[in-house]
Formats: structure tokens, C-alpha cells, sequence
């Protein structure tokens, strides 16, 4: 069941209410992501379920996105498609001080202040922190030719023995 995520939420009233939010965000709506990308076009699926975590009576934000980004790789130049499949276990809190109590399966999703959240602006931070630093094709995307180091060794030759100009001072 897809709807019409809203612009702005407020993750505690969210938590609170034990919603969930399931539907597409157009990467375009993402200009910090869109800057790492070949092009802006396509979409994320995105399903994110609030609720208050029974031990911890913390906030909590269970989130799945899924793109296919499209990066370029950086060893063949050559466009690509990045296969992301995020899953992010997020607790919502007010304070630096109350990250020490968290759990250990869930990350700090520190919010300050009581405006609303921009419900992109999360999305596009797990998106972000999902991009390899170098992205490159799975396959071997460079002829073989490329692969070569540039030092050949001949068989035919033995090579030379760093002791050689020692040996020869000790002729003299």
C-alpha cells in the first residue's frame, strides 16, 4: 500500500501514534544526494514505522529504502547502477546526553527543536551514508591490457643480485 508521503513530520507525535509511512520520494527532492549522482531520475521506496520501544520507552524509527542510484564508476568512468537496500533502526531523541542509554540496535536521531522534520532530508542521509567511497562495477570493467603494472620480467635473464658490486670488491 503506496500513499502520498507528507513533506514535514514530526517523528515523536509520529512514534506516539505508531505509524508507518510506505511510499515513493523522487531522488530529485535530494540535492545534497543528487550531487553524487550521474542523474537525478527515478525514485526511492521508502517504508519507515514509528514507535516506542518497550524496553527503553525511547522513540523509534524502523526504516527500509530501496534505490538503484545511478554513480559513476570510478575505475572504467563508465555509468552505473547502485543497488541500495537500506535498513536503519533509528532512536528519535532530544538530547546529546540520552545517546549513552541507547541500545545498542539503534543509532541517535537527535532532534533539538519542534519544527518539523523534512521526511527527505532522513531518507537522503541514510542514502548518503549507504554510497561506497569508490563506487565500481561488480564485474571486471577494464580490458586486461589495463591491469598491467608495466614491469615485465624477462625469464630468459637471471636477475641480478644486489651482492653483485660487493662480490666484485672482493676480487680486489
Amino acid at each position: 500500500m503506496h500513499q502520498k508521503l507528507p513533506v514535514e513530520i514530526d517523528p515523536f507525535r509520529l512514534a506516539k501514534s505508531g505509524l508507518i509511512l510506505e511510499g515513493k520520494l523522487p531522488l530529485v527532492s535530494m540535492p545534497r544526494l543528487s550531487n553524487s549522482l550521474q542523474d537525478s531520475s527515478g525514485h526511492v521506496d521508502v517504508k519507515m514505522s514509528f514507535d516506542v520501544d518497550k524496553i527503553l520507552g525511547s522513540p523509534i524509527m524502523i526504516g527500509e529504502f530501496k534505490a538503484q542510484l545511478p554513480l559513476l564508476c570510478e575505475r572504467c568512468s563508465e555509468p552505473m547502477l547502485f543497488e541500495a537496500n537500506i535498513k536503519s533502526s533509528l532512536a528519535i531523541i532530544n538530547s546529546e546526553r540520552k545517546i549513552e542509554g541507547l541500545d545498542g540496535l539503534y543509532e541517535p536521531w537527535i532532534i533539538t527543536s519542534d519544527d518539523p522534520v523534512i521526511l527527505s532530508s532522513i531518507v537522503e542521509d541514510e542514502l548518503i551514508l549507504a554510497i561506497p567511497l569508490v563506487p565500481k562495477h561488480e564485474h571486471a570493467c577494464l580490458p586486461k591490457e589495463a591491469w598491467f603494472s608495466g614491469e615485465e620480467q624477462i625469464d630468459d635473464e637471471k636477475p641480478i643480485s644486489p651482492f653483485a658490486v660487493l662480490s666484485a670488491l672482493k676480487k680486489d
